[in-house]
């Protein structure tokens, strides 16, 4: 499958996973208000970090080397696969071990109180099955399964969609937190068993225990666990950011954009996963890898620019409908989080080169920079526009990431050729 085909088949995803954000975002908008999304995103940005520390940030790496490894490595490939396991299964028990009896820190850091102590437990014991689950879905992107990929997210955004609708119209808060545990361990019960039917693996614990393999693995566990904790906890700064200054329910307003810009976004997200990072470890040519990202060009500028556009002109159906009639106020806000989505969306097919090609220090390096510079932006820009800042800061901050992006792509992936 190409970039085309895989964006097209992961639409049918993305159509269901629009319609489910969609739904989920209007019932915990109107059932808890502003105030509640923002700690549900608090929420979820504390699981994208967790669950990716998890499961030793490998999922990258072996979906990287999955791919790499063809039917004539098979014996590299199952070695990695058997270090993968035990990696997995060690490191989300001790961080799942470590967040249920460190519960209370973690809900009083995370949530400004500790009682939700209980929903960190549920987490705390559901996390080695979740990070398996992680494990066995980078395998199946890995090995370019990529219907049954994508049918797994379908499913898995459905089960959202139920237990999140159940439990927060009748838990409130309590129930979308419960929700966003439990919804993501239910997946394995669906994940194993096709696995079983349509995917093929091997594994021997025998090959672990002087494998090089731990080396590689760990070499992209730094490089995501640095892009996750860069991204998931910059978010975590600025939302406690914003509260302070302002409010609570401020925050609620920008996680808002922030959710409302990703929904349409993921139809981008969703192929940049699934198609180019198994995609771009194959390549081994620059003037292949050149051909790939720009042809992928062809399909994210035109998308990014008519969806933007779109919405930003029905801009006030839109907020009324995914959220409600209390939200009108980000109206303001959805201008430059959208001209901070276009830069965003053209840098990722270069950053995620650097993921595929194991460029550590640079990938590194650009995370934690533009992490905390877009921090710093915030704090800057909110001082002179008030809550609008933080979209300013956010449409800055990405159009230097997209500067350092080309740079980084025509000096050291593409070199000029001087003999020409």
């Amino acid at each position: 499958m190409n970039f085309f085909s895989t964006s097209i088949f992961s639409g049918i995803s993305t159509i269901i996973k629009l319609l489910s954000g969609l739904v989920i975002n209007k019932i915990v908008a109107v059932f808890i208000g502003p105030s509640g999304i923002a700690m549900v995103g608090q929420f979820q940005n504390f699981l994208s970090m967790a669950t990716t520390l998890g499961n030793g940030g490998i999922s990258s790496g072996v979906t990287k080397y999955v791919a790499e490894y063809n039917e004539e490595k098979l014996l590299e490939r199952n070695e990695t696969i058997s270090v993968a396991i035990v990696i997995t299964v060690i490191i989300s028990s001790i961080i799942g071990i470590s967040i249920f009896f460190a519960s209370n820190i973690f809900s009083l850091w995370i949530l400004n109180s500790e009682k939700y102590s209980f929903i960190f437990k549920i987490y705390g014991l559901c996390l080695i099955v979740i990070s398996i689950n992680s494990l066995l879905l980078s395998i199946i992107n890995g090995l370019k399964k990529i219907k049954i990929f994508i049918s797994i997210n379908i499913i898995s955004n459905l089960v959202m969609l139920l237990l999140t609708t159940i439990l927060t119209i009748t838990f409130k808060i309590y129930g979308a937190f419960i929700a966003l545990v439990i919804s993501q361990a239910l997946i394995i019960f669906i994940t194993v068993p096709l696995m079983k039917r349509k995917v093929k693996i091997n594994y021997s614990f025998k090959l672990v225990l002087k494998s090089k393999k731990y080396r590689k693995l760990f070499a992209f566990s730094i490089m995501t666990l640095v892009a996750t904790f860069a991204g998931a906890g910059t978010q975590i700064l600025i939302r406690n950011y914003i509260t302070s200054e302002y409010s609570l329910e401020e925050a609620g307003y920008w996680q808002s954009v922030w959710m409302l810009s990703n929904i349409y976004l993921t139809v981008l997200t969703t192929a940049f996963s699934t198609y180019y990072l198994p995609k771009l470890s194959e390549l081994k040519s620059n003037d292949d890898l050149k051909i790939e990202i720009l042809s992928g060009y062809k399909i994210i500028i035109p998308f990014v620019f008519i969806s933007s556009t779109i919405i930003f002109l029905f801009r006030d159906l839109i907020i009324v409908l995914v959220f409600a009639e209390e939200f009108l106020v980000i109206r303001t806000l959805i201008l430059y989080q959208f001209i901070g989505n276009f830069f965003k969306m053209i840098s990722w097919s270069i950053s995620f080169l650097m993921l595929a090609k194991a460029m550590t220090k640079t990938f590194i390096f650009t995370e934690i920079i533009f992490s905390i510079s877009f921090y710093v932006f915030v704090i800057l820009f909110t001082r002179v526009y008030g809550l609008e800042g933080t979209t300013i800061a956010y449409a800055v901050n990405y159009f230097l990431y997209f500067l350092v992006m080309i740079f980084l792509f025509r000096k050291i992936f593409i070199p000029i050729n001087t003999n020409k």
